[in-house]
């Protein structure tokens, strides 16, 4: 969780290795936004760049997470305001 936390407060992009629940595995370049925990289940809300949305994925379906060297800036529709503001 701390490459997690890390890479919110740094604003920096992620590489996940992502095991839904159906037992497909794929490979997400995201930026990160925030964790959030459910009960017994935490999910990490992110944009996803492989779908162009934002996503939740939950950690512990979250096989290894990859901080990238690149840095990301906000950008119009991809922030937590935007999510926000699609559920008013």
């Amino acid at each position: 969780m701390a490459t997690l936390r890390g890479a919110i407060s740094g604003r920096q992009k992620l590489r996940i290795a992502y095991r839904h629940p159906d037992g497909t595995l794929t490979h997400r370049t995201i930026r990160p936004l925030r964790l959030e925990n459910w009960g017994r289940v935490w999910t990490l809300t992110a944009w996803c760049e492989l779908r162009g949305a934002f996503r939740d994925f939950r950690l512990d379906l979250i096989e290894e997470a990859t901080a990238l060297p690149g840095l990301f800036v906000d950008e119009p529709g991809k922030t937590l305001a935007d999510l926000a503001a699609r559920h008013t």
